[in-house]
């Protein structure tokens, strides 16, 4: 895939690359967020493009739509790149914020099931998210002024699959965000953040 579109903005920083939101050129321009990252530091990139091959059809994960590789302007390197579908509404962690911390217990329901319909599809895959948060489940606007946004997990670079030793020396001894995630997944018993999760959507 090979799409000719200018950068309107970043969208976000991480340990593989930055996100920009980038707006492509032809007769009906389009938005896609981004993710790209040096050639030669692009295994996590890589790894999540394959992974999100596997999920096109799934409503409740972020759809990719393809990747490629760019050459640096000078030549001075190539970038590897992933195009993936652009929430407008940012993460679930913006709209924590809109809140003011405290999503509307009718509307954490549906939520909730959103997150836990992406989680099942991830699940029967033979995946491990192994890093769901507010930050990586993406906010997707409703097609009417009336409707409830609709929720994607993202993020897929931290995947774990089932029955594969993890043989990577993780910084803190463990994949993942410590502060959502509950002791046993720390040690490596379990691995449902959402309890914890949902809980902050209504409590913050």
């Amino acid at each position: 895939m090979e799409v000719k579109g200018v950068r309107v903005k970043v969208l976000g920083r991480g340990s593989y690359g930055a996100v920009h939101l980038v707006q492509t050129i032809g007769h009906v321009p389009r938005f896609y967020a981004v993710k790209s990252a040096d050639e030669t530091m692009s295994s996590s990139l890589r790894k999540e493009y394959q992974i999100l091959q596997q999920f096109i059809a799934c409503p409740n994960i972020v759809r990719c739509f393809g990747a490629f590789t760019s050459v640096r302007p000078g030549g001075q390197g190539n970038v590897f790149n992933l195009f993936l579908e652009y929430a407008s509404g940012g993460s679930l962690l913006d709209l924590m914020r809109e809140y003011g911390g405290k999503i509307p217990e009718r509307d954490v329901k549906c939520y909730a099931r959103m997150i836990l319909e992406g989680l099942v599809d991830i699940h029967k895959k033979g995946y491990i998210h192994s890093d769901l948060k507010p930050g990586n489940i993406l906010v997707f606007p409703p097609q009417d002024s009336i409707g409830l946004n609709t929720l994607k997990i993202a993020d897929f670079g931290l995947v774990k699959q089932y029955g594969v030793e993890d043989k990577r020396i993780w910084e803190y001894g463990f994949r993942g965000t410590a502060i959502y995630m509950s002791p046993e997944s720390v040690i490596g018993e379990g691995y449902w953040s959402i309890g914890y999760m949902v809980t902050r959507l209504h409590h913050c």
